[in-house]
Protein backbone atom coordinates (compact mmCIF):
# COMPACT_ATOMS: atom_id res chain seq x y z
CA UNK A 1 0.00 0.00 0.00
CA UNK A 2 1.38 3.32 -1.03
CA UNK A 3 -1.26 5.52 0.54
CA UNK A 4 -2.39 6.73 -2.89
CA UNK A 5 -5.59 4.72 -2.58
CA UNK A 6 -6.69 7.24 0.08
CA UNK A 7 -5.98 10.31 -2.04
CA UNK A 8 -9.14 11.94 -3.36
CA UNK A 9 -9.75 11.42 -7.02
CA UNK A 10 -10.50 14.37 -9.24
CA UNK A 11 -14.05 14.12 -10.58
CA UNK A 12 -14.56 14.10 -14.31
CA UNK A 13 -16.37 16.99 -16.00
CA UNK A 14 -19.52 14.86 -16.11
CA UNK A 15 -19.22 14.06 -12.38
CA UNK A 16 -18.73 17.77 -11.57
CA UNK A 17 -21.85 18.57 -13.56
CA UNK A 18 -23.85 15.91 -11.68
CA UNK A 19 -22.60 17.20 -8.31
CA UNK A 20 -23.49 20.78 -9.24
CA UNK A 21 -26.94 19.73 -10.42
CA UNK A 22 -27.51 17.78 -7.20
CA UNK A 23 -26.35 20.70 -5.06
CA UNK A 24 -28.73 23.02 -6.93
CA UNK A 25 -31.62 20.63 -6.25
CA UNK A 26 -30.79 20.53 -2.53
CA UNK A 27 -30.60 24.34 -2.41
CA UNK A 28 -33.92 24.65 -4.22
CA UNK A 29 -35.62 22.19 -1.87
CA UNK A 30 -34.27 23.58 1.40
CA UNK A 31 -34.76 27.22 0.47
CA UNK A 32 -38.46 26.47 -0.17
CA UNK A 33 -39.07 25.53 3.48
CA UNK A 34 -41.01 28.06 5.59
CA UNK A 35 -38.90 30.89 6.98
CA UNK A 36 -35.61 29.66 5.44
CA UNK A 37 -33.30 32.28 4.01
CA UNK A 38 -30.05 31.69 2.17
CA UNK A 39 -26.78 33.55 2.09
CA UNK A 40 -23.30 33.18 0.72
CA UNK A 41 -20.63 31.50 2.78
CA UNK A 42 -16.95 30.77 2.51
CA UNK A 43 -15.57 28.27 0.05
CA UNK A 44 -18.44 28.58 -2.44
CA UNK A 45 -21.11 27.71 0.15
CA UNK A 46 -24.79 28.49 0.41
CA UNK A 47 -25.85 29.01 4.03
CA UNK A 48 -29.36 28.07 5.18
CA UNK A 49 -30.80 30.10 8.06
CA UNK A 50 -33.95 30.08 10.13
CA UNK A 51 -34.05 33.56 11.63
CA UNK A 52 -30.57 34.05 13.12
CA UNK A 53 -30.00 30.29 13.42
CA UNK A 54 -27.81 28.56 10.88
CA UNK A 55 -29.21 25.12 10.08
CA UNK A 56 -26.30 24.17 7.82
CA UNK A 57 -24.57 24.98 4.59
CA UNK A 58 -23.72 23.32 1.31
CA UNK A 59 -20.58 23.73 -0.73
CA UNK A 60 -21.07 23.75 -4.47
CA UNK A 61 -18.38 23.07 -7.06
CA UNK A 62 -16.16 21.20 -6.69
CA UNK A 63 -17.09 19.48 -3.44
CA UNK A 64 -20.82 18.98 -2.98
CA UNK A 65 -20.43 18.87 0.81
CA UNK A 66 -23.25 19.46 3.28
CA UNK A 67 -21.94 20.65 6.67
CA UNK A 68 -24.23 20.73 9.70
CA UNK A 69 -23.78 21.21 13.44
CA UNK A 70 -26.19 19.33 15.69
CA UNK A 71 -26.50 19.11 19.47
CA UNK A 72 -23.97 16.43 20.57
CA UNK A 73 -26.45 13.60 21.33
CA UNK A 74 -28.20 14.08 17.99
CA UNK A 75 -24.88 14.33 16.16
CA UNK A 76 -23.62 11.14 17.82
CA UNK A 77 -26.77 9.19 16.91
CA UNK A 78 -26.67 10.36 13.29
CA UNK A 79 -23.03 9.26 13.12
CA UNK A 80 -23.77 5.93 14.82
CA UNK A 81 -26.47 5.22 12.25
CA UNK A 82 -24.12 6.22 9.39
CA UNK A 83 -26.39 9.02 8.18
CA UNK A 84 -23.40 11.34 7.95
CA UNK A 85 -19.70 11.57 8.80
CA UNK A 86 -17.59 13.64 11.14
CA UNK A 87 -16.77 17.06 9.75
CA UNK A 88 -13.49 17.12 7.85
CA UNK A 89 -12.18 20.18 9.75
CA UNK A 90 -14.05 20.26 13.09
CA UNK A 91 -14.90 16.59 13.72
CA UNK A 92 -16.04 17.11 17.31
CA UNK A 93 -18.52 19.87 16.47
CA UNK A 94 -20.06 19.22 13.08
CA UNK A 95 -20.85 16.67 10.42
CA UNK A 96 -20.20 16.43 6.70
CA UNK A 97 -22.12 14.58 4.04
CA UNK A 98 -20.71 14.34 0.52
CA UNK A 99 -23.06 14.58 -2.42
CA UNK A 100 -21.43 12.46 -5.07
CA UNK A 101 -24.43 11.53 -7.21
CA UNK A 102 -28.13 12.24 -7.66
CA UNK A 103 -28.88 9.37 -5.26
CA UNK A 104 -27.39 11.49 -2.44
CA UNK A 105 -29.91 14.35 -2.75
CA UNK A 106 -32.50 12.65 -0.55
CA UNK A 107 -29.97 12.05 2.26
CA UNK A 108 -28.65 15.63 2.11
CA UNK A 109 -32.20 16.98 2.37
CA UNK A 110 -32.94 14.55 5.23
CA UNK A 111 -29.94 15.78 7.24
CA UNK A 112 -30.83 19.43 6.70
CA UNK A 113 -34.47 18.71 7.59
CA UNK A 114 -33.45 17.16 10.92
CA UNK A 115 -31.45 20.31 11.70
CA UNK A 116 -34.31 22.54 10.52
CA UNK A 117 -36.88 20.78 12.72
CA UNK A 118 -34.54 20.94 15.71
CA UNK A 119 -34.18 24.71 15.26
CA UNK A 120 -37.92 25.19 14.69
CA UNK A 121 -38.49 23.39 18.01
CA UNK A 122 -35.98 25.62 19.79
CA UNK A 123 -37.56 28.80 18.39
CA UNK A 124 -41.00 27.58 19.43
CA UNK A 125 -39.74 27.14 23.00
CA UNK A 126 -38.07 30.54 23.30
CA UNK A 127 -39.89 33.00 21.05
CA UNK A 128 -39.26 35.89 23.43
CA UNK A 129 -35.47 35.66 23.26
CA UNK A 130 -35.13 34.73 19.61
CA UNK A 131 -35.83 36.80 16.57
CA UNK A 132 -39.50 36.56 15.68
CA UNK A 133 -39.93 33.74 13.20
CA UNK A 134 -43.42 32.53 12.36
CA UNK A 135 -43.28 28.75 12.57
CA UNK A 136 -47.00 28.34 13.18
CA UNK A 137 -47.44 26.35 9.98
CA UNK A 138 -44.81 23.77 10.96
CA UNK A 139 -45.96 20.83 13.07
CA UNK A 140 -42.65 19.34 14.22
CA UNK A 141 -44.19 16.10 15.52
CA UNK A 142 -45.88 15.41 12.19
CA UNK A 143 -42.75 16.36 10.26
CA UNK A 144 -40.59 14.05 12.39
CA UNK A 145 -43.00 11.18 11.62
CA UNK A 146 -42.58 11.87 7.90
CA UNK A 147 -38.81 11.47 8.21
CA UNK A 148 -39.20 7.86 9.37
CA UNK A 149 -36.40 8.10 11.92
CA UNK A 150 -35.18 5.01 13.69
CA UNK A 151 -36.65 4.54 17.17
CA UNK A 152 -33.29 5.50 18.68
CA UNK A 153 -32.88 8.64 16.60
CA UNK A 154 -36.48 9.72 17.26
CA UNK A 155 -35.96 9.21 21.01
CA UNK A 156 -32.78 11.31 20.97
CA UNK A 157 -34.50 14.07 19.00
CA UNK A 158 -37.50 14.16 21.34
CA UNK A 159 -35.31 14.10 24.44
CA UNK A 160 -33.23 17.02 23.16
CA UNK A 161 -36.14 19.23 22.16
CA UNK A 162 -37.96 18.42 25.40
CA UNK A 163 -35.02 19.28 27.65
CA UNK A 164 -33.74 22.47 26.02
Amino acid sequence: MTGDEYAPTTPTAKEYQEIESSVEQVIETVSSWPQITTGEGRFNATIFQLGQRKIGHIHAHPWGLVDISYPPPLREQLLAESHTEEHHVVPNRATTFAIEAKDDIKQAVFLLRVSYLYHVSMLDQAPDIEELVDNSDIDVKTEIQKLELSDELRAVFIRIVSSE
